[in-house]
């Protein structure tokens, strides 16, 4: 089974995958993958980031990780990938916006990925892709990365059964914008 771990940049994807490493699951960090792999397209000036090859990079997983076993794959867009579950991490806008400022993301990638999360953008791609009974979202708000990658585990070892109280649409950030509108709207000069 291939599960997507996906969430918007500072939900703790990362975080996650290194604790399910140690717990000894298959983990593929598919941005070290695309990288050390050359399956980025050019540089993108405006948006200062270099776009993954999609196709590329899913024919490559297809060759070098045969659907055996169960296989997590990490990163922001595995939910655009070949998966049967994904799991969405998801985090209240004011921590994620505190969480990137800790992590120097200029004040456009804050604003950009806080209103990402405040409107759902992942899981809406999750679940139009593979619909509802297979998109899972976790609230890493208050949740500890050991905690959640237990979590994680511990759905997928059950094979997502009984994992209703998890299923899309239950988290709702959307309040956030209409609270702090002024967070959410391009600064002028």
């Amino acid at each position: 089974m291939r599960i997507a771990i996906t969430g918007t940049p500072g939900t703790g994807k990362s975080a996650v995958a290194r604790r399910l490493r140690a717990l000894g699951e298959l983990v593929i960090d598919l941005n070290g993958l695309a990288f050390k792999h050359h399956l980025l397209g050019p540089y993108d000036r405006k948006r200062k980031t270099r776009e993954v090859e999609l196709a590329s990079l899913a024919r490559f997983i297809d060759r070098q990780y045969p659907k055996k076993g169960r296989i997590f794959l990490e990163s922001h867009y595995s939910h655009l990938l070949k998966v049967d579950r994904v799991v969405v991490l998801r985090c209240a806008p004011a921590v994620l916006r505190r969480r990137l400022a800790r992590r120097c993301y200029p004040e456009s990638k804050v604003r950009e990925n806080s209103l990402a999360e405040a409107l759902d953008a992942i899981t809406s791609e999750a679940v139009a892709r593979l619909g509802p009974l297979s998109v899972f979202e976790i609230d890493t708000t208050r949740r500890r990365p050991a905690a959640t990658a237990a979590l994680v585990l511990r759905l997928a070892r059950a094979g997502f059964r009984g994992a209703k109280r998890f299923a899309p649409g239950r988290l709702s950030f959307s309040e956030d914008i209409l609270r702090n509108p002024e967070l959410y709207t391009r600064k002028t000069r």
